[in-house]
């Protein structure tokens, strides 16, 4: 007996109709996925220049609130005891902070040629949060006894070598720390051997247990290419450190590199004319002269951001206003014509030593 079947399949164009319903699905998936990666990378880019532009303002700031400091208010006495201190960063009691503007002003010689064109730089001389009163003053043998415990080892409170600034109502000097004993509690300053750039006196005043001691923690912040991807520009700074240099502990300024992301800083500084320690003018820091200086009672800050990748639709020819100076692709002080993405952000800080 004899059984016929019929096997049936696509036809060619049940077959054509199904492959172009795949394409049109997977179509369809593509451009999803290629607009999540790009809604990514939008977001990732903004999410990263929001935390670089808030550490940047957390750093600067809190530095700029400080300039000027020591735990002792306004002594009438001062000595800089240390050879050379006409060197910008040990020039503390003239100066307390000091700016330097893009395009006009001599840059200190750490960071000369390094600097994005147009951008400024500011330099901020202070005591440490750390301080100790003082017990007893050795003037014959040079020597300060501490009431407090202090960690003299790499990255400590004191160590051979560094600065610091002791002070009373009276009184105050800054001067380079010979010998840091977290031993006996003592800091000497009478021998120049093995420190550098060592002290031109030892006479810098009597002081008792009314006096206060810090470590001196100038500085400076500037914008320059970053030593990861120089394609892009980063916050940098130079902080003060003792380093051993063909066998003397030598206090000189180092660079640290803090964020990527930050294009160009612009500083304006707040004079105080008639001493009522408000602000009567803001001016670019090549019009502030040296006397005027220790008039400065608040700084606007103005960072400009931009994002590490071109994520933008459009070239971006904005004009960002970054604490007075205009920025655009064709203005004195410009930004690249590319797709990246910028914010500008301007604030005002007070120095809490000069205003009551």
């Amino acid at each position: 007996m004899n059984h016929s079947s019929q096997q049936k399949g696509f036809s060619v164009v049940e077959l054509m109709v199904a492959l172009l319903l795949g394409l049109f699905l997977v179509s369809g998936v593509t451009a999803m996925y290629i607009s999540g990666k790009e809604t990514y990378r939008v977001t990732d880019n903004l999410s990263r220049l929001q935390e670089s532009l808030r550490f940047s303002l957390d750093f600067i700031s809190q530095d700029i609130r400080m300039a000027g400091y020591m735990p002792c208010r306004f002594p009438p006495a001062t000595t800089n005891a240390i050879n050379g201190s006409t060197t910008w960063f040990l020039d503390f009691f003239d100066f307390g902070i000091r700016g330097f503007e893009g395009g006009a002003s001599t840059f200190p010689p750490e960071i000369t040629g390094s600097v994005v064109a147009g951008s400024d730089a500011i330099a901020i001389l202070k005591g440490s949060n750390y301080t100790s009163s003082i017990t007893f003053h050795n003037t014959g043998g040079s020597v300060l006894t501490l009431q407090n415990n202090f960690d003299a080892g790499s990255g400590g409170d004191f160590q051979d070598g560094e600065i610091a600034i002791v002070c009373d109502p009276r009184q105050a000097a800054i001067f380079q720390i010979s010998t840091a004993d977290d031993i006996a509690n003592t800091l000497s300053y009478g021998d120049n051997t093995d420190i550098s750039p060592g002290n031109t006196t030892t006479s810098i005043g009597t002081y008792g247990e009314d006096a206060q001691i810090t470590p001196f923690e100038p500085v400076i912040y500037f914008v320059a290419p970053s030593n990861q991807n120089p394609a892009v520009n980063s916050l940098k700074r130079l902080i003060f450190e003792a380093e051993n240099i063909g066998g003397n502990e030598t206090a000189q300024m180092e660079e640290e590199e803090l964020l990527e992301g930050v294009e160009t800083m612009q500083i304006l500084y707040g004079l105080d004319i008639d001493s009522d320690q408000i602000a009567d003018r803001f001016e670019a820091a090549d019009d502030i002269t040296a006397a005027q200086w220790p008039n400065v009672v608040t700084v606007r800050l103005g960072l400009l951001m931009v994002t590490d990748e071109e994520v933008a639709a459009q070239v971006d020819t904005s004009t960002y206003n970054v604490a007075g100076t205009l920025i655009s692709d064709s203005s004195t002080v410009s930004h690249p014509a590319d797709r990246k993405l910028r914010y500008a952000v301007n604030t005002t800080v007070n120095i809490r030593n000069r205003i009551q």
